[in-house]
């Protein structure tokens, strides 16, 4: 149980995209390796921006949930309250599996035909499955 939370609490920090692979890091690698315009860099600046400002709220209520769970397992809760507290933390997870989701579509909208087959071509990768920034990433860059 205690690996389950350990999991579920580093979820958020990794989906936020902290580190080298975050908003900035993140499209600073991507503008150099697909070569992007200035007018593509705004759009992607605004389209990151978007979705860390999602991930953020969706980590507050990650975090919510956990505590939630954690407080029932203390107090020797029922097994149908458990099930129902952890289909709410999967729930939120999978909001913010959305969330970057639609972040990688509307990124890849701004991408130009041949970009998006150098975003693709990326060895080990395909669309869904990109390693920007030095992290595996399913479903989102």
């Amino acid at each position: 149980m205690i690996a389950v939370f350990a999991i579920l609490a580093a979820l958020p920090l990794a989906a936020q995209g902290r580190g080298p692979g975050g908003s900035g890091g993140r499209l600073d690698y991507l503008a150099g390796y697909l070569g992007l315009t200035d007018a593509q860099k705004t759009q992607a600046q605004a389209i990151f921006d978007a979705e860390k400002t999602a991930a953020e709220t969706l980590s507050g209520q990650s975090e919510a949930a956990r505590d939630a769970l954690g407080a029932a397992v203390k107090a020797g809760a029922a097994d149908g309250q458990i099930d129902t507290l952890s289909n709410a933390i999967g729930a939120v997870h999978a909001q913010l599996t959305a969330v970057h989701a639609k972040a990688q579509v509307k990124f890849r909208a701004i991408l130009t035909a041949e970009q998006k087959a150098k975003l693709d071509a990326r060895e080990g990768h395909g669309p869904g499955r990109q390693s920007f920034g030095g992290r595996m990433r399913s479903g989102r860059f």
